[in-house]
């Protein structure tokens, strides 16, 4: 999602609804999960709605709802088709539900796979 992150993420599917307006004007809406979260912003699948980059959404989780802009798109080449990276455009505390849990580094995640891997 863009070339720098500005924070670490949280591995978390977390459910929720996306709403937009599309090229005609009309309300629309899809349902989807993150594949994981940061204070800021989220990696999120399941979007069939057709975004670009810099679309503002509305992701409803729960009764919290915010406002994101799309700052990356996953495309069919790359296995990441549906996939979208968003990135928060107002403060919501603890929007994703999950305050108590620290993110995970991508070598802490690594270590994490190979130990699984190792104990089978």
């Amino acid at each position: 999602m863009g070339p720098t992150r500005k924070e670490s993420r949280i591995p978390a599917v977390v459910p929720i609804r996306i709403s937009a307006i599309n090229e005609d004007g009309d309300s629309v809406n899809c349902l989807a999960h993150t594949l994981n979260v940061s204070r800021r912003g989220a990696r999120i699948a399941g979007v069939t709605l057709p975004l670009r980059l810099g679309v503002v959404i509305r992701i409803t989780r729960g009764r919290a709802a915010a406002n994101f802009r799309v700052v990356w798109v996953g495309t069919k080449e790359t296995n990441s088709h549906q996939h979208i990276g968003v990135e928060s455009l107002e403060l919501v505390s603890n929007f994703w539900g999950l305050e108590q849990l620290q993110p995970v580094s991508a070598d802490a995640e690594r270590e994490g796979q190979q130990r699984r891997i190792s104990s089978k």
